[in-house]
């Protein structure tokens, strides 16, 4: 009896495991099963990025498809969903729509040039109401569906976009970009990857490269086409690997990102980068990943294959003790590189590192100052004038820094230390005469061309307040220029009945804050784009009693100086 009972218990668990197999195989095939998408442009996908490339301060969330160097592609929905979003923006992403799908999924159509139909009118009226060209908008779910195929915008070169393409996303959550070849969006790529350049770092005081300490360049040969073969090294103690190398597909020039980075040494995995998905909240954790001190100065990406202890990011796929690798004296390792773009195209790499004893002694000197940043505290630095206020997690590891007040400004070295979370800096204007404070503008030196840039921040009653990522050197400047306004395609008096557009130009050597123009005293909406300045308006977009009408043209730059024209035209609106 007490057989048959084992027996049946034992059969209604096995049932229980083979249920929950079955159960795990079917959601693991949902999960696996992607939505039937369509590109959302009518031509050949040619790229000009892919998702994950390095770029500066965070991850290319999407992939930048090119549209023949012109604007005004037709751009279509990939799926069935509804617009759930739309923003204006002076930078970034420019003109931008979110695309809500069954299933959760969002995809992303940014730099566009408009909107299409009753969209374009939808935010039109909307900017007329808040009176801003720059406009953020969540439309309800019922108020515009769309269906796979359906024309939603024109493509176009707004925002912070350095020529006409389109940036496509496809995220799995509001702060989740996924690669979207995982959706299906391929392109024609029979190319390996390339590899550049090789180094190998010693990672603390006891461990050397080639007999010396930091970054060692290798000598990488070519010996065939997917094949390289670095020259032999001698290294001792904890040491790591770095590549510089990129990705072409056919039928293009550009030099794209790396899908995957794998690494063996004495033939177990130690590392795996794969860029299949990224976080919005950790992506400028990317300043650990590469070797920041060598962009600042080369501005080339170097992707180190171990882990910084405090990066977080959902790329590493396999680590083994953080991808650093131990080297003992008299041992040979034989290391492995895989670089693969997303179709599996691959290069090898092969090198061997041999054990070699450093013969240098001592520990290489540190530069102590009196102003030691630990990671997870805040810190306070105070001048005479400048007030530095450092919050926990401001940086990836504890750090000393420089610290010099000048007459008019200060300096914070150095200036190739990743930084995490904004800072806080205070600058008092109190020794500033009157009549010159309300032109006084923080302006941060860029290290390698010596020009000073205006810094974005904040007058609070005699101070400057600014919040920033970056270190180094800061003066303050002034300006009591007025912006300029130029090439007006219309004259004071003129008829232009016939004219579609209302065109001209602003210039500021600190930036345009605002433009903002005025027909008989009324509000219109004037587009205009910071990267050239050019600003126009559509006529057609409102009516005007009468034939003689008052134009005013206001514009401001980002210190507060403003500048209006004013002009008479003769129109009759139909």
């Amino acid at each position: 009896m007490l057989f048959f009972e084992h027996f049946k218990a034992n059969t209604i668990q096995i049932g229980i495991y083979l249920l929950i197999f079955l159960i795990s195989i079917r959601i693991s095939f949902a999960q696996e099963k992607k939505p039937d998408y369509i590109p959302p442009l009518d031509i050949p996908m040619m790229l000009s990025a892919t998702f994950g490339e390095l770029r500066p301060g965070h991850f290319h969330a999407g992939l930048d498809m090119k549209t023949k160097a012109q604007t005004g592609l037709k751009v279509r929905a990939i799926g069935d969903g509804y617009i759930y979003r739309i923003k204006i923006q002076r930078g970034g992403y420019g003109k931008t729509v979110y695309i809500k799908h069954p299933g959760g999924t969002i995809s992303v159509y940014a730099h566009l040039d408009k909107f299409a139909g009753d969209l374009q009118d939808y935010v039109k009226r909307h900017q007329y109401d808040k009176k801003s060209f720059f406009i953020e908008l969540f439309p309800g779910e019922s108020s515009f569906p769309v269906k796979k195929g359906q024309i939603i915008a024109y493509s176009g070169n707004t925002g912070s976009s350095s020529g006409p393409h389109l940036h496509f996303e496809i995220r799995e959550g509001e702060s989740y970009p996924v690669n979207p070849m995982r959706y299906g969006f391929r392109v024609d790529d029979t190319i390996a990857p390339v590899l550049r350049n090789l180094y190998v770092y010693s990672l603390n005081d006891t461990s050397s490269v080639q007999d010396a300490r930091g970054r060692v360049k290798a000598v990488v040969h070519r010996k065939k086409h997917r094949l390289y073969e670095v020259e032999g090294m001698d290294a001792y103690g904890m040491i790591g690997l770095g590549i510089d190398a990129y990705d072409q597909a056919n039928n293009t020039y550009n030099k794209n990102g790396l899908y995957r980075v794998e690494m063996w040494v004495n033939g177990l995995k130690v590392y795996e980068t794969r860029m299949d998905k990224i976080s919005y909240g950790t992506t400028r954790n990317i300043n650990v990943l590469i070797d920041y001190p060598y962009y600042v100065r080369k501005r080339r990406y170097i992707q180190r294959l171990w882990k910084h202890d405090a990066a977080r990011l959902p790329v590493f796929s396999v680590l083994v003790n953080k991808g650093k690798i131990k080297v003992e004296d008299g041992k040979l390792y034989r290391v492995k590189i895989k670089l693969s773009d997303f179709e599996g195209n691959a290069s090898l790499v092969e090198m061997t590192i041999k054990g070699k004893k450093t013969s240098i002694t001592g520990s290489p000197a540190k530069t102590k100052t009196p102003f030691f940043v630990r990671r997870k505290k805040d810190f306070k630095i105070t001048g005479q004038r400048t007030e530095i206020y450092f919050p926990p997690g401001t940086f990836y590891e504890d750090v000393y820094l420089k610290f010099t007040e000048f007459a008019n400004g200060f300096e914070i070295l150095p200036d190739n230390i990743p930084v995490n979370n904004k800072f806080t800096v205070k600058y008092s204007l109190e020794k500033v005469p009157g009549s010159k404070k309300k032109f006084a503008y923080l302006a941060k030196v860029n290290p390698r061309t010596k020009k000073a840039y205006f810094s974005t921040a904040r007058k609070k009653h005699d101070s400057i307040v600014l919040r920033t990522r970056s270190l180094g050197t800061y003066f303050i400047k002034y300006d009591s220029i007025a912006p300029k306004i130029t090439k007006i395609n219309i004259k004071d008096g003129q008829w232009i009945t016939n004219y579609r557009y209302l065109q001209f130009r602003v210039w500021d050597e600190t930036g345009i804050q605002t433009v903002n123009a005025y027909i008989d005293g009324k509000w219109i909406l004037t587009e205009w784009d910071y990267k050239t300045g050019k600003a126009f308006y559509d006529f057609n977009d409102l009516k005007f009693e009468g034939s003689k009408h008052t134009l005013r043209i206001v514009v401001t730059d980002r210190v507060g100086n403003k500048t209006e024209k004013k002009l008479i035209f003769h129109r009759k609106f139909r």
